[in-house]
């Protein structure tokens, strides 16, 4: 019997060790497994990319609004994978308070837009870091990486890889995400 409690005490014991998943680590399963929520957000780097048209932006031209921002590239197969899934998450929940920023690290811009134009993803628009400075800002390790800022522009959460993000998990992280 005294072997028992204290088996029971110990089991106890390691479950009040555990730290509860609360917040955004409830959405850190299936595709966004990899999902690395930051306890203390730094601020959005100061990062200048371009349309494909030329015209500068910068991330906190989406003041205001929850930003996905994804870096990827025509050559990089996982994230050609996850661009459709990337276009059906503007199309569903872009808008006034949620965008997807697809950043580019393709040589030029054109090659960016010219290869989301030929499989016919109208949802996203093409920007390109020319400067070729973002993966350094960001601390990419490698391609594509997933950024979520909050609309005070502070980064919560990151994933490195291919993700899925029209699945019910993504969509319930980014309704999350707006009600905060």
């Amino acid at each position: 019997m005294f072997f028992i409690g204290l088996l029971a005490v110990v089991i106890i014991l390691f479950q009040a060790c555990e730290r509860p998943k609360t917040g955004l680590d409830q959405f850190a399963k299936q595709s966004l497994k990899r999902l690395t929520i930051l306890e203390n957000p730094p601020a959005q780097p100061r990062l200048t990319f371009q349309t494909d048209k030329g015209q500068q932006m910068t991330l906190s031209d989406f003041k205001g609004q929850v930003i996905l921002l994804n870096v990827w590239a025509t050559w990089c197969a996982p994230c050609i994978a996850e661009m459709p899934t990337l276009s059906r998450l503007q199309n569903l929940k872009g808008g006034k308070t949620f965008q997807v920023v697809t950043i580019s690290l393709d040589r030029t811009a054109q090659d960016a837009a010219q290869w989301l134009e030929s499989q016919t993803i109208g949802n996203l628009t093409p920007y390109h870091d020319s400067s070729f400075d973002l993966p350094s800002q960001l601390k990419v390790p490698g391609l594509p990486l997933s950024v979520f800022y909050n609309k005070y522009g502070a980064e919560i959460a990151r994933l490195p890889g291919e993700a899925h993000w029209d699945s019910p998990e993504a969509l319930a992280l980014v309704d999350k995400l707006l009600q905060e």
